[in-house]
């Protein structure tokens, strides 16, 4: 699943913050990049919510995310790619976001930035096209004909 999402920012008012504020909302560090440690990290950051645990064990996904900014519009932002085997992983991440994880303890990087476009798409791999091609994917979903 590849999920797409186009962020729109704030940079005065984010600009308006201490940088130490700025670190506590994203949870690293902003002129290293290193992530805060867990006993002062809040659990408001953005990477706090967005690490997924299951089973004591952290779901990854592959993630990338590029700046774009148009000057005439006055428009700064950010495009997200994101990647997993699952969609269930990705919508976790978004929930903790944007609900907030309890509920009401949300991404307060969502004060500074908007999402204004966003898609989940399903990318099946070489192998899964094979066997629909094939039709074994059918037989061993129990779909087939001898299912």
């Amino acid at each position: 699943y590849v999920i797409v999402q186009k962020y729109l920012h704030d940079l005065k008012a984010w600009n308006g913050l201490p940088i130490e504020e700025q670190e506590g909302i994203v949870g690293r560090k902003k002129l290293t990049d290193v992530e805060l440690d867990d006993a002062v990290k809040p659990t408001s950051a953005h990477n706090a919510l967005t690490t997924i645990i299951e089973n004591g064990e952290q779901l990854e996904i592959v993630r990338d995310n590029m700046p774009f900014g148009d000057v005439g519009k006055g428009e700064f932002g950010t495009y997200f790619i994101g990647y997993a085997r699952s969609p269930r992983r990705i919508e976790q991440m978004l929930e903790n976001m944007f609900i907030g994880r309890p509920p009401g303890n949300y991404d307060r990087l969502l004060d500074f930035s908007r999402a204004v476009t966003g898609n989940l798409f399903f990318v099946p791999s070489a192998t899964f096209l094979e066997k629909v091609a094939t039709g074994e994917a059918m037989s061993t979903a129990g779909l087939g004909p001898s299912g």
